[in-house]
């Protein structure tokens, strides 16, 4: 039996591997050919007929930015050379070694034109001395001078021309640029001068289709432009001025004058201007080999697609962005004033199902004396003499009313019933009221909770409009902005792309040339040049989240840039069971909920039992659920309260502790629901955060309030359930103790401090009888490795000490 790995492929299916390869390195092999062809034209390119100047041009813009194409350069430059004779092939190859050896200097770096210049000008002169046994005549040391000039303006027009290959392929090009591709367009034909099939010129059919292209995309001015750029060149090359100038002159303006008509226009206009000349001037070399020529030009530009014609027009005249730009700002005017009604909107929601009876209303319900009572004559005894107790067992009984085990219920009862003497009728009123109460106060927290979850949903509305916002959002100021700083400190880079410029989600993409140097890693650029930039601009710490190597359709690296977090955070979680036991009812869980953002959920379930464990893990899991589809805290807390205090007859209860900690800005917000205090050690100061808000489930009525407080590096966190403390002991005194032990082994590590304090407290105050957790947490800033080698502040430390 055959296995698949070991199955040869049709023939089609490598056919087509085979071709998406090629189409894959299509830039690579272009490029190569166009320097192999140009070098090999250039090299034999010969200006008023006695100065080879260009070879040296091109191979000087190959040493410096197209590096891994100077074997074609060599091999076509050194070909076009033997063209011409051994010597002048000799006497290239001797400018070509002087170059490479000087532009290893960094003072010849700074300036490639006057190198070239002057590895023109050594190498002839050494030559014309050997050749004239030491006195070359005056009109062949004019002659080098000349050349070496000509190299040097050549030398500035190609780097003009031609920038880094990305910047040529996806970046705009300015009139300067297509001005200078013009005149080394134009001085590579004249290599070409030789070359003819037929009756058919090659450089001619370059030159004619070039006028016919620019007359289609630019119209007049473009065309008359690239015609008398063609012109001159052609001019000073062949040293007939006047005439050619006039006629390629007139074929661009009148060629782009009939643009109107299409393509047909254009190479009529061409064509009436030649037969023009033909008729006006009979010196010009309008022959049959020109009029060929312009045919077969002609034919190639009809062929030309309309598509590939557009690519054209858009490289050379982008288009203006101010229409959009107005277009999208409008959009984004438009999602603001959307989101403010339906914020309007849930504002008002939120008002009109909120709470309508204040807290002082409440206590006032609460602490009237029942009718039955008012009308007994024993009214004063039971609730104005000093001795009366009907008010304290009163209020017991109602506390103990939401409980659903009745033990401390009819404990009150049994009192109740021994002082009054219309017990029964009491007990009915007593208990119309609680259920009224029971009803009332669900109600109420049913309407809080659909006040904060119409808040939740405008929240979540404004979030996905600002997403839809940032999507419309351009970024070129800002990009533009980035790039000079980039430039200023020479950081090489061919595109900047701001993603995203909100604080905390940062998002910047940065194309820069793959490394240059063995020592150099992916990454050693961003680390070290490109972030301290960023960082410095948008005043937050950003590392590089993704780097990647893209081969098509150039080599380059791309690296993603993103809002780095600026504090680390490290924990431990010790916990016991109490009394001896194999359960405990407590439960503990810290997740990430994004890079910046953790939450710490701990609770204490009633008892010691496998139950209480199961009640405090439901209230765990419930809230990471929450949490996950990103509910607000204080609505999920609400949501969480308000399902487990229709339980029915399940008696059950749990705390919450819960703390989500930012990362990104040093803070601290901390709910809590009946659990313990918690305790920031910062140096000598120690802060607590406490609340007086009850268990989950164990009354009608509910209200929590977050807490917050801002970190620093070097904060110790300790969260913990109540078992660590003994009830019986004042609060003061255990307090103290948990300071200075924290204080004692606040340099050791989470899990040291944890131990630590579980057994100083209990050895101190016997605190076993209860289950016992006891979290500990230490902040500490996040330090870039940029950081050892760029030794200036930075400026988000400046600001203050939390970022």
């Amino acid at each position: 039996m055959k296995m698949i790995d070991n199955m040869e492929r049709p023939f089609g299916e490598q056919f087509r591997v085979a071709w998406q390869e090629l189409m894959n390195r299509k830039v690579y092999i272009l490029t190569a050919f166009l320097f192999l062809i140009g070098s090999f034209f250039l090299s034999q390119a010969v200006v008023f007929d006695m100065a080879v100047p260009f070879f040296l041009s091109i191979w000087a813009l190959a040493t410096v930015r197209y590096r891994q194409y100077l074997i074609y350069v060599f091999i076509g430059g050194m070909a076009g050379s033997a063209f011409l004779g051994m010597g002048q092939a000799v006497i290239h190859l001797a400018q070509l070694l002087l170059f490479h050896t000087a532009i290893k200097s960094p003072f010849v770096k700074k300036s490639i034109p006057l190198a070239v210049a002057g590895c023109m000008i050594v190498p002839q002169i050494i030559w014309q001395l050997i050749m004239y046994s030491g006195s070359p005549p005056v009109t062949v040391q004019l002659s080098i001078g000349l050349e070496a000039l000509l190299a040097l303006f050549m030398t500035v027009f190609m780097l003009l021309a031609f920038p880094s290959i990305e910047r040529l392929l996806y970046g705009p090009w300015n009139p300067e640029q297509v001005s200078a591709m013009c005149i080394v367009g134009a001085l590579a034909t004249t290599g070409m001068g030789g070359l003819q099939l037929g009756y058919i010129s090659v450089a001619g059919v370059f030159l004619f289709l070039a006028i016919y292209v620019a007359a289609m995309v630019g119209g007049v001015p473009f065309a008359t432009t690239v015609g008398m750029i063609i012109a001159l060149i052609i001019g000073v090359s062949d040293l007939a001025f006047t005439g050619m100038m006039a006629l390629y002159g007139m074929t661009g303006l009148l060629a782009g004058g009939l643009k109107r008509f299409g393509k047909i226009g254009i190479v009529t206009g061409s064509l009436f201007v030649s037969v023009f000349f033909l008729l006006y001037d009979a010196t010009l070399p309008l022959d049959t080999v020109h009029f060929a020529t312009m045919g077969v030009a002609a034919i190639l530009f009809f062929f030309i697609p309309s598509s590939r014609m557009n690519r054209i027009r858009q490289v050379f005249l982008p288009k203006q962005e101010g229409i959009s730009e107005k277009r999208q700002q409008w959009l984004a005017d438009k999602l603001d004033g959307q989101l403010e009604e339906f914020q309007q909107f849930a504002h008002f929601m939120s008002t009109l199902v909120n709470d309508r009876f204040s807290p002082e209303e409440e206590v006032a319900a609460a602490d009237s004396v029942p009718s039955i009572c008012q009308s007994c004559f024993r009214y004063k005894k039971c609730w104005e003499s000093e001795d009366a107790s009907m008010a304290t067992l009163v209020n017991e009984w109602e506390s103990t009313y939401s409980a659903t085990k009745k033990a401390a219920r009819l404990r009150v009862e049994e009192k109740m019933k021994f002082k009054c003497l219309r017990f029964k009728g009491l007990l009915n009123e007593l208990e119309e009221h609680g259920t009224n109460r029971l009803l009332m106060g669900q109600l109420q927290h049913g309407r809080k909770m659909l006040a904060l979850q119409l808040r939740d949903m405008s929240t979540h509305i404004e979030k996905v409009m600002r997403e839809v916002k940032e999507d419309l959002t351009t970024y070129k100021m800002a990009e533009e902005e980035l790039a000079n700083r980039l430039q200023a400190q020479g950081v090489e880079f061919f595109q900047v792309d701001i993603l995203s410029e909100e604080r905390g989600a940062c998002k910047v993409v940065i194309s820069i040339p793959e490394k240059k140097a063995d020592f150099e890693t992916e990454t050693t650029v961003g680390e070290y040049l490109i972030l301290p930039i960023l960082e410095q601009m948008y005043e937050e710490p950003i590392y590089i989240s993704k780097s990647t190597f893209q081969p098509f359709p150039f080599p380059h690296m791309q690296l993603t840039f993103s809002s780095a977090v600026r504090f680390s955070l490290d924990y431990d979680i010790v916990t016991t069971a109490g009394g001896g036991t194999f359960q405990a009812g407590d439960a503990y869980e810290v997740f990430k909920i994004h890079d910046g953002l953790y939450a710490v959920l701990l609770s204490d379930g009633m008892g010691q039992d496998l139950n209480a464990y199961h009640e405090s893990r439901k209230v765990i899991r419930l809230m990471r659920e929450c949490l996950g589809q990103n509910m607000d805290p204080e609505t999920a807390i609400h949501t969480l309260h308000y399902m487990m205090a229709l339980n029915g007859l399940d008696d059950m209860y749990a705390t919450l502790d819960l703390a989500l900690i930012d990362l990104q800005e040093g803070r601290l917000w901390s709910w809590k629901a009946g659990s313990m205090s918690t305790y920031i050690k910062r140096g000598e100061e120690c802060i607590r955060l406490d609340s007086k808000n009850v268990p989950f489930g164990f009354l009608p009525s509910f209200s929590i309030e977050a807490k917050q407080e801002e970190l620093k590096s070097g904060d110790i966190l300790v969260m913990m359930t109540d078992g660590i403390f003994n009830g019986e002991i004042p609060l003061e005194a255990q307090e103290k103790v948990l300071q200075q032990t924290i204080e004692r082994y606040k340099e050791l590590d989470c899990r040291t401090i944890a131990d630590q304090i579980m057994a100083e407290m209990e050895r101190t105050f016997e605190t076993v009888d209860d289950d016992r957790t006891i979290l500990v947490m230490k902040m500490d800033h996040v330090v870039p490795k940029w950081y050892s080698v760029n030794k200036k502040s930075r400026i988000i430390s400046q600001q203050k000490v939390v970022g």
